[in-house]
């Protein structure tokens, strides 16, 4: 599983957004509110079988795509 390509269409899902700037802060651009992170950590979890942790949830992991993907990756290699 790409973990990019899942997590940017879940983004695009969510926000109703379709081809956004990947490079963007994911806030500032409205395309998450703070209300979908606990859905954002939801899916995460389950779509990469990994434990998400309250210390995990910030801006330098949730505020980008490439922050998630560093996070998603990481996780995954600490369950290996």
């Amino acid at each position: 599983m790409d973990i990019r390509k899942t997590i940017v269409a879940y983004i695009e899902d969510v926000s109703r957004e379709k081809g956004f700037d990947q490079s963007c802060n994911l806030f500032e651009a409205g395309l998450l509110t703070s209300l979908d992170v606990l859905s954002l950590v939801a899916f995460l979890e389950e779509a990469f079988a990994l434990e998400i942790s309250g210390d995990d949830v910030d801006m330098d992991h949730f505020g980008t795509i490439d922050g998630l993907v560093s996070l998603v990756a990481q996780k995954q290699t600490v369950a290996a």
